[in-house]
């Protein structure tokens, strides 16, 4: 049986910015929500993973902003997987205003891995064999290996953070959204006040514990582009890379 999650959210003070246009970080964390109520639907939510040993991890997702939601404001998060794989599960999310206007979507990639090992594996069965519905229309799939992660890349503004214990989930590693939040905030400060994200795409490497130190990179691409890394201090391992682009 194929299952379409959809969950309506009011937006609350703490989900908004300064301007009170709906954060990055608060939007990716109801995505994240909305994604396992719809795993658990399917039997491979969190917990049904690590009873079999497994966890679930991000490695890409993009996400598109058409329009901000703002504070007070009533949306429909729709989400559902739209491709399953050898390695990979793909999964497409889709916001709604109540008169129906496409506010943003986001395509995401994410694999298996063993708790035990702390490494990839192949899909277990009773995941591939999971219905995807069919009633949808999925957005493109995300390559793999998208142009901007061998771009040159030069850091201009670096910015050292130690990962703390709220930041780490129920797979024991750090939360992706927390890197986000930590790549935004290190963002000149004159963008933030005056632009705003019209899409960002990254591209998740390697997990993080609690107590490392990551440096947060990021150097101009174009007028309305940045790059952005974060490694990990003591090894040089990459655990982010991402565009953001800007309006």
């Amino acid at each position: 049986m194929a299952f379409t999650q959809t969950d309506t959210f009011t937006l609350r003070g703490y989900e908004c910015d300064a301007f009170g246009r709906m954060s990055i970080p608060a939007l990716m964390n109801l995505m994240q929500e909305s994604a396992n109520r719809n795993a658990i639907d399917y039997g491979i939510g969190i917990a049904d993973l690590a009873q079999k040993g497994f966890g679930w991890m991000l490695m890409r997702f993009c996400l598109r902003m058409h329009q901000y939601p703002r504070y007070g404001q009533t949306i429909q998060l729709i989400t559902y997987p739209t491709t399953v794989e050898k390695y990979f599960i793909h999964r497409d999310f889709r916001v709604i205003a109540e008169d129906g206007t496409l506010l943003a979507d986001a395509s995401s990639t994410w694999l298996v891995f063993s708790t035990e090992k702390r490494s990839m594996v192949p899909l277990p069965d009773f995941i591939r064999s999971l219905s995807p519905p069919t009633d949808v229309d999925p957005l493109p799939t995300l390559p793999l290996k998208p142009g901007f992660q061998t771009a040159p890349f030069s850091p201009t503004d670096t910015k050292r953070v130690e990962v703390g214990w709220l930041s780490i989930d129920q797979n024991k590693h750090v939360n992706n959204v927390a890197y986000v939040q930590w790549l935004l905030e290190a963002v000149d400060s004159d963008v933030l006040q005056t632009r705003e994200i019209a899409e960002i795409d990254l591209v998740y490497r390697t997990e993080s514990h609690w107590h490392d130190w990551l440096e947060i990179q990021s150097t101009s691409e174009t007028d309305s582009s940045i790059l952005h890394r974060i490694i990990q201090t003591d090894s040089g391992k990459d655990v982010l890379l991402a565009r953001s682009r800007w309006r």
